[in-house]
């Protein structure tokens, strides 16, 4: 992977626990993009839409989260592990929730589309000109069907840019030190297979797959933050979090 930045976010200015890409928040003045954190201890920022928090905590969680971001409408999805990604156009302002779609897709400011994430990778990927935005949820399922992929050939589609001029972030999720896995999952990833679980670094097999695909390495960057270790200020499914928070992309409305 030489070349891949290691990038730690920084927390953005505001009342709410949000962490941003500084090179990103300064190259790219019209995007929005973070991954939201647990917050302050005894108030827990949970966006978990399907949890056990109840909806109107986490709706009014959502909403203030759109009005500190400045971004009239957000859309989110049930998850399943899958490879579907959702093109969304202008619409009503507001929350709209989606079932079975792992990513979403946009060619329309003022859409903050948002992936639930605690372990697992949020995929940012950029297109600058003309501005076409696509996030990702990245489990390991989704990543061997080549979620990464489909979202790299639909950014194409909609933006026709080429891969050389994309530029991708893989934000907070475990590392590679603490996400322990089969052989089976090696497998799945078409890596090599050891013969019993061994940790595995879904970023770099990511990074891995992105170069493959023609993304320039002084465009790819990884989080330095693993949810689950370290000063990490996220939720971590493997640390036992029922919480999630959301990694966030959006073009800001008249930028």
């Amino acid at each position: 992977m030489g070349g891949v930045a290691s990038v730690r976010e920084e927390r953005r200015p505001g009342v709410l626990p949000v962490y941003v890409h500084p090179g990103w928040a300064a190259h790219f003045p019209w995007l929005v993009q973070g991954t939201t954190a647990r917050g302050e201890a005894g108030t827990a920022f949970d966006l978990r839409l399907f949890g056990d928090t109840p909806s109107g905590e986490v709706i009014d969680r959502w909403l203030r989260l759109r009005h500190e971001l400045g971004v009239p409408r957000a859309v989110h999805a049930r998850q399943v592990h899958g490879t579907d990604i959702l093109v969304h156009g202008a619409g009503p302002t507001g929350l709209l929730v989606s079932e079975r779609f792992d990513g979403h897709a946009t060619t329309s400011p003022g859409v903050l589309l948002s992936v639930s994430v605690a372990d697992c990778v949020p995929i940012f990927l950029v297109a600058p000109d003309p501005r076409v935005i696509v996030l990702l949820h990245g489990g390991w399922r989704g990543v061997a069907a080549s979620i990464l992929e489909r979202g790299v050939a639909l950014l194409h589609h909609l933006s026709g840019a080429p891969a050389g001029a994309l530029w991708l972030h893989l934000g907070p999720a475990i590392c590679g030190q603490c996400y322990e896995v089969g052989p089976e999952v090696f497998d799945a990833l078409r890596l090599p297979v050891p013969s019993a679980p061994k940790p595995l670094d879904l970023r770099a097999a990511l990074a891995d797959r992105a170069l493959g695909l023609g993304i320039p390495p002084d465009r790819i960057s990884i989080s330095g933050f693993c949810t689950r270790c370290g000063d990490s200020p996220f939720f971590s499914h493997r640390a036992g979090c029922r919480e999630r928070q959301v990694g966030f992309l959006a073009v800001l409305p008249g930028a």
